[in-house]
């Protein structure tokens, strides 16, 4: 059987079958909007009922002795997700790409370009596409306050398989009408991280979506960066679920945050 393992780490060509402990599961209701999204992003078009969902209990799927957060096969059309990573969207449609573009690499033009603000993509995915160079050689170096960061957080309505889901969209502007490069204290990067923090009733979180690639860094001209991040109504609050209460919420980049947006989460 040939299949292709492609996680937001990388992917490779393989006879591996089908991971013993996986289990076929239906895909809940915001598959549909996420497939939709991600066809918008690439401009292709595919039929998501012909995909399968299947998910293992360990927290990654290893073979070689690397670890992914799913796979997607190419001779069979699976989606295989580790556990936890079903409510994961950036990872979810980072392999929903994958079957959108019928292949196993990473392209620059879509992982880190048309998708970018959708798709997770990882130092080895970004390794296995294009070296990014500046579209420009005229530009100027900046902190990160250099920068208009706002986020907007909302509650959505019901899936129509009752899930709800909390979205935050974090906006990245440069307002000058020159090109930016953005440096900020610690390593690359962190520099260059998108982020986002919800604090309530039960804890604190922040997940960030570290981009190592240099283009994440790179502002041209008045250009806006934007990156979505969604949170599904659950029981616990966990790197991807949050529960019932009144939360503050806000995006960040950088360690440049906007102002927080109040949200009442219910049940």
């Amino acid at each position: 059987m040939l299949m292709f393992i492609c996680g937001v780490s990388a992917c490779e060509l393989t006879t591996e079958p089908l991971p013993t402990d996986a289990v076929l599961f239906e895909p809940p209701a915001v598959y549909a909007r996420w497939w939709k999204m991600t066809e918008a992003c690439s401009g292709r078009s595919g039929d998501l009922a012909a995909l399968r969902w299947y998910r293992v209990q360990s927290s990654s799927v290893t073979y070689n002795r690397r670890s992914f957060a799913g796979f997607w096969s190419a001779n069979e059309n699976w989606i295989v997700l580790a556990r936890g990573q079903d409510d994961n969207g950036a990872a979810v449609r980072h392999e929903m790409l994958h079957a959108l573009i019928q292949g196993s690499g990473h392209p620059r033009a879509e992982f880190l370009e048309a998708c970018a603000s959708l798709v997770a993509c990882s130092s080895e995915c970004i390794a296995d596409g294009e070296p990014w160079r500046a579209p420009q050689q005229e530009y100027v170096v900046f902190p990160p306050d250099s920068l208009e960061v706002d986020s907007e957080a909302q509650l959505l309505a019901r899936e129509t398989d009752g899930q709800r889901w909390l979205r935050l969209q974090l906006t990245v502007r440069n307002p000058r009408g020159r090109a930016v490069l953005i440096t900020a204290p610690g390593d690359a990067v962190s520099s260059g991280a998108f982020a986002a923090e919800v604090r309530g009733p039960t804890g604190n979180i922040t997940r960030t979506d570290n981009s190592g690639d240099s283009s994440a860094m790179f502002f041209r001209p008045y250009e806006a960066k934007t990156r979505l991040f969604e949170f599904r109504v659950a029981s616990e609050l966990t790197s991807y679920r949050v529960p019932s209460g009144t939360h503050l919420v806000r995006g960040g980049y950088a360690r440049r945050w906007a102002a927080y947006d109040t949200v009442i989460v219910g049940p």
